[in-house]
């Protein structure tokens, strides 16, 4: 059997032999199970959602420090802060 040949896989074995024979214990583990589930199923989307608002955020820094650059150019070639919002509309 191949529980046997491999003490990682015998140890599971023998746990699942003792879970399925003592109902409360098997539900503490489907409970314990579906907590760890959830647990990473959480922080998953908790990292996604941290990606997406930086991503976004770094995108409007990018564009206003473009911005910055942009008018600070303008200013140096002397066209006016009006006539540069003119443009920008």
């Amino acid at each position: 059997m191949l529980a046997t040949q491999n003490k990682h896989i015998e140890s599971a074995y023998e746990q699942l032999k003792l879970i399925s024979q003592d109902e409360q214990k098997h539900l503490e583990y489907e409970a314990r199970e579906k907590t760890i589930r959830n647990y990473n199923q959480m922080m998953f989307e908790a990292e996604q959602r941290g990606m997406e608002k930086g991503t976004a955020e770094a995108y409007i820094k990018m564009i206003k420090d473009g911005l910055i650059l942009i008018a600070d150019a303008a200013k140096k070639l002397g066209i006016s802060e009006e006539a540069l919002k003119k443009m920008m509309v």
